[in-house]
């Protein structure tokens, strides 16, 4: 209740303060370092659901990090009560290699063929772990398109076809043992698995920060 109280105290003297001072802000994101965001899509409820994480876009260096992404993904959507069932990676991968035109397959079929009623299609479009292979600098970085299939509809969402765009980024880091690599990729993949679920449910992300107001070097100081 207190910081309620503090909250909208702050608002109004927000309200109240010339544009462009930030002190409030400043003071308001370390009461509330967190904010409350609204899911950008409510999954129907009780449904069985399949994730489909697809690199043939970009295929993978470190192919893992599909499985990791599936499955964390799937953990996230019981956890939150999100599916009634999800569908085991690992029958993904079973029909992937009986079927010899797999990648020619809609959708809707391949997410029928394994029993579910909806389908989190996670189409990778970047992946990459350096910038220079042969350097020890690692630069994370994982972008994706999301979307979800009704197997009888199609897509029920978002409106465009390509899916809603994330971007997972980790900074750079100097590391020589090869085997980061594969540590990266797995953490690439677990942030992006937070991101997709975390699409379709209320959640706490971390405040923004506001923009120090630029200055113009070129201009003489009186």
């Amino acid at each position: 209740m207190m910081k309620r109280r503090l909250y909208l105290l702050l608002l109004a003297s927000v309200m109240l303060l010339p544009v462009g001072c930030q002190l409030p802000f400043a003071i308001l994101a370390k009461l509330f370092p967190e904010e409350k965001v609204q899911p950008r899509f409510v999954l129907p409820s009780d449904r069985t659901i399949l994730v489909f994480p697809d690199d043939i876009k970009c295929p993978l260096v470190y192919p893992p990090a599909k499985r990791t992404l599936a499955e964390k993904v799937d953990k996230l959507l019981i956890a939150h009560s999100l599916a009634a069932e999800t569908i085991p990676y690992d029958k993904l991968i079973d029909l992937r290699n009986a079927e010899p035109k797999f990648n020619l397959m809609s959708i809707p079929r391949i997410g029928r063929r394994l029993g579910a009623d909806l389908v989190i299609y996670v189409s990778i479009e970047e992946f990459s772990l350096k910038d220079n292979p042969v350097d020890a600098l690692w630069r994370g970085k994982l972008v994706a398109r999301v979307k979800v299939v009704d197997v009888l509809k199609g897509r029920i969402w978002p409106d465009e076809s390509a899916g809603f765009p994330i971007s997972i980024a980790e900074p750079m880091t100097e590391n020589t043992s090869e085997t980061y690599g594969s540590q990266l990729a797995r953490k690439l993949a677990e942030r992006m698995a937070e991101e997709v679920c975390g699409l379709f449910h209320e959640r706490y992300i971390e405040r923004a920060k506001p923009k120090e107001k630029e200055t113009d070097l070129s201009i003489p100081i009186q």
